[in-house]
């Protein structure tokens, strides 16, 4: 009795795998949408703005920031376009632009957690 009951469990168990597999997009990652956050600089918040599509990222932008003008102009145009491309948060910082390179990954990693789909 207990080995039929077991197997009408797993029976049903695996059903229900079968149909939640099928429950969204293949390969969808993210809620598409464009998400904002901020991070602390050197001299104060920067803020970024991501877009997202289900499985990629497709923009990345610098709102607003308070940091020193030419030392993190680098970063800040660098940065971005670098995320875009490997797809991730986790990018190389500007040398002699640190902490504006340590903010700007920092806000795209909240902005990746905020579109995470759970």
């Amino acid at each position: 009795m207990k080995k039929g009951l077991r197997s009408v469990l797993f029976s049903v168990l695996v059903g229900a795998l079968l149909l939640c597999a099928g429950c969204g997009k293949s390969g969808d990652i993210y809620t598409a949408g464009v998400y904002t956050a901020s991070a602390e600089g050197y001299s104060g918040p920067v803020t970024v703005e991501v877009e997202f599509d289900g499985s990629s990222i497709l923009s990345v932008h610098v709102l607003s920031h308070s940091e020193t003008v030419n030392i993190s102009d680098r970063a800040i145009d660098e940065i971005p376009s670098q995320i875009v491309e490997a797809q991730t948060w986790d990018v190389d910082a500007v040398s002699s632009a640190t902490f504006t390179s340590d903010a700007i990954r920092e806000a795209v990693r909240d902005c990746l957690a905020q579109a995470a789909l759970r």
